[in-house]
């Protein structure tokens, strides 16, 4: 593919969105657009976050996911935001993509990742085509890892022991997702709720988190919203030295 440098910097980037499907990740358009255009300066991913932030020609669909706002009726109907979607649609799409973001992270950082909802679709790929583990390892006693299979993204280190355990919980049902990370306690691993940037939400979690049945955890468990979530994917997409979830 010829770089036309002609083009100005947002033309490459849409370039890149049109050839992905009219939809991209920051990812995707990171690798994409350079080969249309000479970034100069020593950040172009900087650039490339900033314009799609800031000229209309581009829209926000879900964190750190972007189309063209020209082009909206060419997505996919979960991600055309003109076309309505119940509460629950748009909860299980939501749940999955911020799955693919969190499977992605851990991609990069170099575990090895599972999701057990391999048939839900991060873009234009289901979860099972992202992921690196297909089954959990067997760590431990059975029961446990019965257990584990159950936890939406888990990030395996090198010895095939879970390093971090991640929940997503777009309603306000926590209870489930914090038995599942008692299951572990005794497990070095990092514990990590993902949920939206709601009140309500974060309110509930921290009732039940409080609560006699999760003493053992209670200091363990991290609370991120998905705003978190973009932010350290972007962040991880320019620098491949991060070497834990937490900042």
């Amino acid at each position: 593919m010829a770089k036309d440098n002609g083009l100005t910097w947002v033309q490459a980037i849409e370039k890149a969105i049109i050839e992905l499907g009219y939809i991209a990740t920051l990812k995707q358009i990171y690798e994409l657009a350079p080969k249309y255009k000479t970034f100069s300066g020593l950040t172009p991913h900087k650039s490339i976050n900033l314009m799609v932030q800031k000229y209309d020609n581009f829209v926000k669909i879900r964190p750190g996911l972007y189309g063209l706002k020209k082009y909206l009726d060419k997505l996919p109907d979960e991600y055309n935001p003109r076309i309505i979607k119940t509460e629950e649609e748009d909860n299980k799409i939501t749940h999955s993509y911020v799955q693919g973001l969190l499977i992605e992270i851990g991609n990069i950082q170099g575990f090895d990742t599972f999701s057990p909802d391999k048939s839900g679709l991060f873009l234009n790929k289901k979860i099972g085509e992202i992921i690196t583990q297909l089954e959990v390892p067997k760590f431990t006693y059975d029961n446990i890892v019965q257990s584990a299979k159950y936890i939406d993204v888990i990030w395996f280190n090198q010895r095939q022991f879970p390093n971090t355990i991640i929940e997503i919980e777009n309603s306000t049902n926590f209870r489930n997702s914090l038995v599942k990370f008692v299951d572990l306690q005794d497990f070095n691993a990092n514990m990590i709720m993902v949920a939206p940037n709601e009140q309500s939400k974060i309110n509930k979690f921290q009732q039940e988190i409080t609560k006699a049945a999760f003493a053992s955890i209670k200091n363990r468990v991290k609370f991120y919203d998905y705003e978190y979530v973009e932010k350290l994917y972007n962040h991880q997409l320019a620098s491949q030295s991060f070497k834990s979830f937490f900042l």
